[in-house]
């Protein structure tokens, strides 16, 4: 069992529709049967690995159900490459259910790419017989707020790594994407910041398209850098030979600037 599997196992749990399991699946047992079997006829012992494996991807998925079950906010997406053509190995859509929201790749090749998605493909909406084809853009699809101070944090399922990405960009480039062969990406836990003291802008200039364990802590990180600074210029190597030379070698007294200079770095730190 290989990636493979796992992508289109992902995407079975993460479009409209009922998903199902084959008797014998998760543990990964080769004998197939059905109701009209009255016991198995192969001793076989559960693959430990590959239960894990559907316990830490698949399942935490099939308690979101009421999150990718419905079809009034499914949307798919054509998946540009950076050559701005639509790469058709790549499923990408996006559902909302009350105000969660969730965005799901999978790359259904044997090759890394690297692409985009912005607007929608065409879908049939409407009530009765007034019913039309339409395309939105992500940003609208998901309810984003594009104004300049809007940013936006979520979670990849598969990493369990945070992001941080501003409205403005959802409205200007969309969602870009890496995909490795076969590999699948689920991000969902999406949470609203209007960010008054730039520090959300921050986090995101930091952190890139890398994603963090934690947002809070690296939040915590950025407004604790000037301490941190503070105390490393206290170890620089000048600090340290002013030090040395002053205090441990020398028999003299201690020279006035001297003083005076690791005095202003150790109450630099203080302040």
């Amino acid at each position: 069992v290989d990636d493979k599997y796992f992508g289109v196992a992902t995407m079975m749990l993460t479009i409209p529709g009922l998903p199902m399991f084959g008797h014998g699946q998760v543990e990964g047992f080769t004998e197939k049967y059905g109701m009209e079997y009255k016991r198995a006829y192969y001793n076989e012992v559960p693959n430990g690995w590959l239960v894990e494996r559907h316990e830490r991807e698949l399942f935490p998925l099939m308690n979101k159900r009421y999150l990718f079950s419905q079809v009034n906010h499914f949307w798919f997406y054509d998946f540009i490459d950076g050559h701005g053509f639509v790469n058709e190995d790549v499923f990408a859509y996006t559902n909302m259910a009350n105000n969660e929201k969730a965005i799901v790749f999978y790359n259904n090749k044997f090759k890394s790419t690297t692409g985009k998605i912005y607007q929608s493909t065409p879908k049939l909406v409407g009530i009765g017989n007034k019913k039309y084809q339409t395309s939105i853009p992500l940003y609208e699809a998901l309810k984003i707020k594009t104004s300049e101070n809007y940013y936006y944090t979520y979670r990849e399922h598969i990493s369990n790594l945070y992001f941080v990405k501003g409205g403005k960009e959802f409205f200007e480039s969309g969602f870009e994407v890496e995909l490795d062969a076969f590999k699948y990406k689920v991000f969902m836990d999406f949470k609203e910041v209007y960010d008054t003291t730039g520090v959300y802008k921050n986090l995101k200039a930091r952190i890139g398209n890398t994603g963090v364990a934690n947002i809070e802590e690296a939040l915590n990180e950025i407004e604790l850098e000037p301490i941190h600074e503070a105390l490393e210029n206290m170890f620089e190597d000048k600090m340290m030979y002013v030090f040395i030379e002053s205090y441990v070698n020398s028999i003299a007294e201690v020279l006035e600037d001297d003083v005076k200079f690791l005095r202003n770095k150790f109450y630099y730190f203080i302040n």
